[in-house]
Formats: C-alpha cells, sequence, structure tokens
C-alpha cells in the first residue's frame, strides 16, 4: 500500500470534496427546475405542498448524506485514497513496462 504520509491522499480528498459541493447544487437546481415545471400540474391535482414537502426531505437527506459521506472520508482518508494511490502506482509501473 501508499505509505501514510503520502500527500496525494489529502489532495485526492480535497477534490472529492470540493467536487461534491457542485454535485449537491446541481441536485437542488434540477429538483428546482423540476418542480417548477410541474408547478402547474401540482395546484390542478391539489399537490403542491405534498410534492413540495417529499423535494425538501429528499434534498435534505440527500445533503446530508453527502456531508456523512465527507466526514467519513475525512476520518478515514487514509484506509480509503492509500489503496487508490495504490493500484494507481501498480498501474502507471504496469504501463511502464515495470513489475511491481
Amino acid at each position: 500500500m501508499a505509505q501514510h504520509d503520502d500527500p496525494r491522499v489529502d489532495g485526492m480528498f480535497r477534490r472529492d470534496a470540493i467536487g461534491a459541493l457542485p454535485a449537491v447544487v446541481l441536485v437542488w437546481l434540477l429538483y428546482a427546475f423540476t418542480y417548477y415545471t410541474l408547478s402547474e400540474v401540482f395546484n390542478q391535482l391539489g399537490l403542491s405542498a405534498l410534492m413540495g414537502g417529499l423535494a425538501l426531505c429528499v434534498l435534505v437527506l440527500n445533503a446530508s448524506s453527502i456531508i456523512a459521506m465527507i466526514k467519513h472520508f475525512s476520518e478515514d482518508r487514509t484506509a480509503i485514497y492509500s489503496r487508490d494511490l495504490y493500484y494507481l502506482d501498480l498501474l502507471r509501473t504496469n504501463r511502464a513496462g515495470g513489475s511491481k
């Protein structure tokens, strides 16, 4: 496995954590667009409050799961990313024609 003090571990974690934010924002925007697009149908069926509440529940659960994932990755980043780095290094070595 890769060394525990490998600076690439922190870099990989940082990129994943930063990349999670746009993903959450995109999901929120997609839900807002979908709700807005279907709001007339919801109004006609009397489902606006129900659908809004359900969408809010899904969005809160999605955002909280991403936050929990980032927290877990932060706590176990060495175990999680060291394995990735080990196989990336192995792949790079094999592509270069060497053996490990």
